[in-house]
């Protein structure tokens, strides 16, 4: 079956891009355009940095979901309590339930399925592969410095948490996601024979 976009992606695409267009708006009305590190406005980029790795942990977990349901489809009746259990089963101990959506949690919840996660990425993006796990570790460790009000981690960052970096990794996890979602449909199809 050719590639299509899965709902993860489709949802990354419409209702998580709008929840991070808001935020950018509501950036814009606060900044008005001034430059410089107003308090305001740091506590606010830093608030962007936050939801950018929110989204990106929805859309893996919806990714990881929908693997659990192509690959769960058909083996019983809807009713049947064996498909409840089967589906549970994949994703008992799922670190994208509880934790950040590091290259680690990706890998761990992915082989679930027997998948070779980050080895399937590297096959069809040799060239991004290691940029897109280092970007994961980057973007987390931000994250958890924020959220934990980690004074020493954020003295640590090297780029600054502005808009401009922001918007830079948001496009960079554009393609993490794009690039992400083909591997998945790739290996569901070479596996079960179907994707989403």
């Amino acid at each position: 079956m050719p590639y299509s976009p899965s709902p993860a992606l489709q949802k990354w695409r419409t209702d998580r891009a709008a929840a991070l267009n808001s935020l950018i708006a509501v950036h814009g009305k606060v900044v008005d355009g001034r430059r410089g590190r107003q308090y305001a406005t740091e506590h606010l980029n830093q608030a962007l940095f936050i939801a950018l790795a929110s989204e990106f942990q929805g859309y893996c977990r919806d990714l990881h979901d929908i693997a659990v349901f192509a690959a769960t489809d058909g083996l019983a009746s809807s009713g049947d309590p064996r498909m409840v259990w089967a589906r549970a089963a994949l994703i008992r101990g799922r670190r994208l339930s509880t934790g950040n959506a590091s290259a680690g949690a990706l890998g761990n919840d992915f082989k679930f399925f027997g998948m070779d996660f980050w080895g399937s990425v590297k096959a069809m993006y040799p060239a991004k592969c290691s940029d897109w796990s280092k970007f994961l570790t980057t973007m987390n460790d931000t994250r958890n410095a924020i959220a934990h009000r980690d004074d020493t981690k954020l003295a640590t960052i090297t780029e600054p948490l502005t808009l401009r970096t922001f918007k830079r990794w948001r496009s960079t996890l554009n393609s993490v996601t794009s690039g992400t979602d083909k591997v998945v449909h790739a290996y569901l199809q070479d596996t079960i024979g179907k994707s989403w």
